[in-house]
């Protein structure tokens, strides 16, 4: 048979708002890192001195994707049998930009190639099946879901692949295929078509060889420039990571930060190009600081939590340029750098790389408290083989980060790799050396304990300078007696009134609200006037426990960094909501201006803030998503 897209039979009905395709929406993080870390991996199975990898982003005609006939009649289908029930806004949210794709006669691609070893029929067919892989660590992507993170840059969630191979000494052959992801729709009584639909010549999958050997034209284009072997991915509907300004910036960052080790040692240069825009960025060592320091201030990462934030990739750079070099009793290596308290506060911290990529910032062991007491320092740990580099890999999560040691076999495994972790903790404290005495920083406010001993330390008063006759502050005055300034007799009964109305405005939020367990996921975009009042809000519940008797609200709230364990916590700036649009709705807040009203459900939404309370920093807005009981007179309306 001629290769199409087949979808095959299924006995179990599936929407087009899945999981697989919306987890990572919205976030190049986990997209480009996936796609880099393979060609990564690929190259190493090729014995590659350096891999190139190269994304390029292009327009073109929809007519040549191959299978575009099949999904457009299976996407028709299953759109009529979905209407025929109740659909929630996030497929029809789906439906609406798929729709908008296939009313486009041109489409925007995003395309990666690299020149490892390619794919065969094997790695294909394990490439196109959820939870199958090759991968014999316990961790560390042995759960067959990687490729899934492709689909969450698609509008129309339609992923191709192709690749070139050889073997023992074989002539070199080409491989091709595509998977699509869309919802179910019934062809008889009791049988049905699945979701999932694979661009292939035989059947099914089961097939030894179930994949074309022709290339389709739009993949060959980037296949022929490799000099032998390699792979292309093509994600076709490329949504710009739903609203990225500047999408190849975007790329070549999160390659930059998360493949940070291997570009420096020459290892893997990146290549973006934006055809749309005539944009080119090279990311290769001489570029890394350039590329990063935009970035070197923020703190926080910028898609959301267990990434690596600017701030710390910029160090790591600095400590990889500039740091000293050490071999560690491990067998890994290390770059060591002291850093320079210059009045503020600085942490220590630990980068752990292995082959190249960014795994952990918080390995036990290797934490910021554990080395308190010690000067400041930056180290990145390099991991490339050995007894370690087996443990880290076995201790990582499904998508390459983190580390958690119950992840290994046994208990075993567990003590060697801690022990291990230790032992180069204590390397760097030697390196470091402990802080004197007279160096040490203690914050106003605070007394230290030493020798070990139990006393309670003692609070210090706080300072408030006492107003002068003309009612501003005496700088002069620097006794530590509590001083009240809104009792004082000098002080005019007006300016206490507006001092009163200035602290109430200040501690303006809305009523407490118990968080509802679920995912949200967000980004901020400049409104029509230009300001940063919009967010872009996708909502994923956990559990919904919806009982009729209550609601779902939105709010926002802007984090002071301070919690409850402070002494005196400082509350979070909590923003004011005009309206929030949902589903071509318009909603608008309660009485207080902090909190809207959300139906249930999976959910994309669209928060438009107050002109007053437009976004500085998009990297440091949370949304809550908080559940409230319906009033007996919200019932009776």
């Amino acid at each position: 048979m001629d290769a199409d897209l087949i979808f095959p039979q299924t006995g179990q009905p599936q929407g087009f708002s899945t999981l697989a395709t919306t987890k990572w929406q919205g976030n190049p993080e986990p997209v480009i890192r996936e796609m880099v870390q393979n060609c990564l991996d690929a190259a190493d199975a090729a014995d590659c001195n350096c891999v190139e990898v190269c994304f390029t982003i292009r327009r073109v005609p929809l007519v040549e994707i191959p299978g575009i006939t099949a999904y457009r009649e299976h996407f028709e289908n299953a759109v009529r049998q979905r209407e025929q029930g109740k659909q929630g806004h996030a497929e029809v949210s789906v439906i609406k930009q798929i729709r908008a794709e296939l009313d486009s006669e041109l489409t925007t691609v995003l395309y990666c190639r690299d020149n490892g070893i390619g794919l065969n029929h094997d790695r294909m067919k394990r490439l196109l099946t959820e939870g199958d892989t090759d991968k014999s660590h316990a961790g560390a992507g042995a759960f067959g879901i990687g490729h899934l993170t492709a689909f969450a840059a698609s509008n129309l969630r339609y992923v191709l692949y192709a690749g070139r191979s050889q073997a023992d000494g074989s002539a070199i052959c080409d491989v091709s295929s595509a998977h699509a992801i869309l919802a179910s729709r019934q062809v008889g009584s009791k049988k049905g078509l699945g979701g999932h639909g694979y661009w292939i010549d035989s059947p099914n999958l089961f097939d030894a060889t179930p994949c074309p050997i022709q290339v389709p034209p739009m993949l060959l284009r980037e296949l022929d420039p490799l000099p032998s072997t390699g792979s292309v991915i093509c994600v076709t509907g490329f949504n710009d990571f739903r609203g990225t300004t500047k999408p190849a910036m975007a790329i070549a960052r999160v390659a930059a930060k998360n493949f940070l080790v291997a570009i420096w040692q020459g290892r893997m240069v990146v290549k973006v190009t934006d055809e749309r825009s005539q944009t080119t960025i090279v990311v290769n060592r001489p570029e890394l600081g350039t590329i990063l320091a935009p970035s070197k201030n923020r703190k926080r990462a910028e898609q959301g939590g267990g990434y690596l934030s600017g701030e710390q990739a910029y160090r790591a750079w600095e400590t990889l340029e500039h740091g000293r070099p050490l071999s560690l009793e491990s067998g890994a290596k290390a770059h060591f750098r002291l850093l320079t308290n210059d009045g503020r506060s600085v942490t220590s911290r630990v980068q752990l790389f292995r082959n190249g990529m960014w795994i952990t910032n918080s390995a036990d062991a290797l934490q910021p408290t554990f080395f308190n007491g010690y000067n400041p320092f930056d180290a990145v740990v390099v991991i490339e083989s050995g007894q370690l580099c087996d443990l880290v890999r076995g201790a990582e999560g499904p998508e390459h980060r983190g580390l958690k040691r119950r992840r290994l076999a046994n208990a075993t495994a567990s003590n060697q790799l801690l022990s291990m972790l230790r032992n180069i903790a204590d390397e760097f404290r030697d390196q470091a050396g402990r802080v004197e005495h007279s160096e040490e920083y203690v914050p106003p406010g605070f007394a230290m304990i030493q020798d070990g001993r139990d006393e309670e330390a003692e609070v210090a008063p706080r300072y408030e300078p006492r107003p002068s006759a003309s009612g501003e502050g005496d700088e002069t005055n620097t006794t530590n007696t509590p001083t009240n300034v809104y009792d004082d007799p000098i002080d005019p009964p007006e300016r206490r009134r507006r001092r009163r109305r200035k602290r109430r405005n200040r501690g303006a939020r809305p009523k407490p609200g118990k968080r509802v367990g679920g995912r949200v996921s967000l980004r901020a975009v400049p409104g029509n006037n230009g300001k940063m009042t919009r967010l872009l809000v996708s909502w994923r519940p956990g559990n919904n426990d919806q009982d009729g008797r209550s609601y779902l609200a939105a709010r926002v709230r802007v984090p002071s960094g301070s919690d409850e364990t402070c002494d005196q916590p400082v509350p979070p700036k909590w923003l004011h909501i005009r309206e929030i649009h949902n589903g071509g709705k318009i909603i608008k807040p309660g009485p207080d201006g902090f909190e809207a009203r959300l139906p249930e459900g999976d959910q994309d939404f669209d928060i438009r803030l107050v002109d007053r309370d437009a976004i500085e920093d998009p990297n440091a807005v949370e949304v809550d998503i908080v559940r409230r009981r319906i009033q007996t007179s919200e019932k009776k309306g």
